[in-house]
Parts: C-alpha cells; structure tokens; sequence
C-alpha cells in the first residue's frame, strides 16, 4: 500500500531524453549463477506488495530496518551470513541516497555514505575468511584423505586470524547506531517488540507504518528525478566503458572496478523498478551472473594472495616444510580455477536488453516529470 501514485512527491519538473534508444532490445540471459557470495535478494521486494510502486523514501525506510537487523545479528551472533547481508544492504542503501545527493546536501548524505562504507570495510576482511573457510569446506568432499590434510593447518591459521579480525570489527561496529543514522535523515524507525528475536526483527512493518516512517523524508521531486535520471546514464556509461575494455587478465583491479560497476548500474536499476518505472528482470538477472563470476573469480585471487602470504614468511617455512608445499600446490590449484573462469567470462558482450532496460526506465521517469509538469 502505498501513498500516492507519486514515487517522489509533488514537485514537477521536465526532463529532457538522455539516453537514447537501442537498435535492438534482444538478448539471451545466461543461466543464473549459484555462487555462494552473491548478492541476497532485494529486501523491498519481500516487504511492500506488487505491483504497487514503491516511495524512494519508503524504499530507504525498508533498508535502514533491514541493516539495522543485520547489524545486531553480526554484534550478537557474528553469523557470517548476517555479515554479508549487512555489507550488501549498506551498498543498497547508499545506491539509494544517492539519488538524494546534491550541491547543498541537506540531508549531509555524503557524510552518511562515507559512514556506511566504512562500516562495510570493517567487515571485508572477515567476510573474506569466511569464504576462505567455505571454499576449502567445498574441496574436502571431492578429495581423498591425504589431500584434505593438507587443509588442516591452513584451516586453523584461517579460523585464528578470522577470530582476530572479527574482534575488532565487532567491537568497532558497537558504536554505530542505525537509528541515530535515521534521524539525521528525519527518519524514526519503528522499534521492534522487545521480545522478538532477529528473525522476527526482519519482519518489517506493514505498508502504513512504512509510508508514516518514510514522511520525515522530506524529498524534492524534481532533483530527484533529474539526480535518477542523470545517475542512470552515468552508470550504464561506466559498465558500458569498463566492459568494451576489458580483456582476459589476471589484474584484479582491473576485474574489481568492472564488478564494481556492475553493482551500481545493478542497484540503481532495482531501485528505479522497485519505485514503478518499469521492469528490469532481464539485465539484471544478467549483470547478477556476471558479478556473481567476478566475485568467485576474485575469491580465489585473493584466497591465493593469503596462501602466499602464509608461506612466505621464513619461520612458518621452517617449521612446516611439509604443510609450506601442500599449501602451494593448493594454491597451483586456484590458479587453474581462475583460468577456467576468465575462459567463461569473455569476451564479455553486453546484451541489448541492459540498455533496453536502462532506456526504458529513463523514459519512464521522463514521461513521469512532463506529467507532473503539465498538472502543475
């Protein structure tokens, strides 16, 4: 349930196209990965009821109680599930902001967004081990006996140094308070019953008390329309760049800024369609395969990195010939993983239906501020 037909407020604007319309809007998705880092699946979609369309404001409501959730889960439970749950929504939620940014920024949301990136840092580190321990989980079982010894010792250092680093990052989490980020955007959450578990916390508020909660939002229809649409051509033109030059290489930079941009052409695009402009499903269910092999693929660079890391320090050499070479030759193993997946991976040709769906949306929001515009 929902406010008004508006996602914005009352405002009118008129915004001229920007992006122009493909030849062609025919694409094949490719099957959808099943990698154990992807992203979970948006949190607004299981909380406001389609098709109805969905306020910014509301949507922005939905993600503060959902981090809010997570974090308490990471504080008391240090789930990693809850970890990586919560980095992904503070990703969601600055997507979201975004779109609130500008020149004066009343609501200080450049503060807030170098806030949440830096809870989200926090927690990499300790999200890696916890991959790291799950990939070496997901080799025992096709390894006979004597190769999975030779996880044994690099399971222990894993789980030392992952202990290490999630008691900093819990003890530096303890100081952020959701609700606190809330009123700085004229937000009150509702509390949860105090007996609820965080399960149940997860069980947001109906319709009604979102749209009371999201009302303290006070939005400028017409900056954010234009702050949508602009920031559409923006990360559509980035992906589109960084994916017409990229290449099959080892540099994780290079594979890391293309993900990167993936996600952020990913998010804007759910909150555009979470707010009624029209469907996505197509691009992204594409750009969520190609992150989610991105991902795996920097999973393992990084998994390497760490091994090295590991073994080449002379002491633990020293004192583990035997366990310094297994390692190793585990790490030759990562290695041919990651061959096989650049082979997968390109060439990566963007299909038409990313920029299909990106024109329509943009289209949508025009065709919205000349309707406005012309009722004002």
């Amino acid at each position: 349930m929902v406010e008004s037909d508006s996602p914005f407020g009352t405002a009118p604007v008129s915004v001229e196209p920007i992006i122009s319309e493909p030849e062609s809007s025919q694409s094949v998705v490719e099957e959808q990965s099943t990698t154990s880092t992807s992203d979970p699946p948006n949190p607004v979609a299981d909380t406001v009821a389609r098709p109805q369309p969905v306020s910014i404001g509301q949507i922005i409501v939905v993600q503060l109680e959902s981090l809010r959730a997570y974090h308490q889960a990471v504080l008391e439970t240090d789930d990693p599930e809850a970890i990586h749950k919560m980095r992904v929504t503070t990703r969601r939620l600055q997507s979201s902001l975004d779109l609130l940014q500008e020149n004066g920024d009343e609501f200080r949301i450049r503060k807030i967004k170098k806030r949440l990136r830096k809870w989200r840092r926090s927690l990499s580190r300790v999200r890696n081990y916890d991959v790291f321990l799950s990939l070496i989980e997901q080799e025992r079982p096709a390894r006979n006996a004597a190769h999975q010894r030779r996880f044994e010792l690099l399971k222990s250092i894993l789980r030392d140094r992952r202990a290490r680093i999630a008691q900093k990052s819990r003890a530096f989490l303890q100081s952020a308070i959701i609700d606190d980020l809330a009123v700085k955007l004229g937000i009150t959450l509702v509390e949860p019953p105090p007996d609820s578990s965080i399960a149940d916390s997860m069980e947001h508020t109906d319709g009604q008390a979102t749209i009371e909660a999201a009302r303290g939002l006070k939005i400028d229809e017409r900056k954010t329309t234009i702050r949508a649409t602009e920031r559409l051509e923006q990360r559509l033109g980035e992906f589109q760049a960084l994916a017409a030059q990229a290449h099959p290489t080892t540099d994780p930079d290079e594979l890391h800024q293309l993900r990167i941009a993936a996600k952020r052409l990913r998010y804007l695009l759910e909150t555009i369609s979470e707010m009624g402009f029209g469907s996505a499903a197509q691009a992204l269910a594409w750009l969520r395969v190609l992150q989610d092999r991105i991902g795996e693929w920097h999973d393992f660079e990084a998994m390497e990195q760490e091994i090295l890391s590991i073994t080449t320090r002379k002491k633990f050499v020293k004192a583990h010939m035997a366990e310094t070479i297994q390692m190793l030759q585990s790490a030759a193993h990562l290695q041919k993983k990651k061959d096989t997946l650049i082979s997968k991976m390109f060439p990566i040709v963007v299909p038409n239906t990313v920029t299909g769906a990106s024109y329509r949306l943009a289209r949508a929001l025009r065709r919205h501020s000349r309707k406005l515009e012309a009722g004002s």
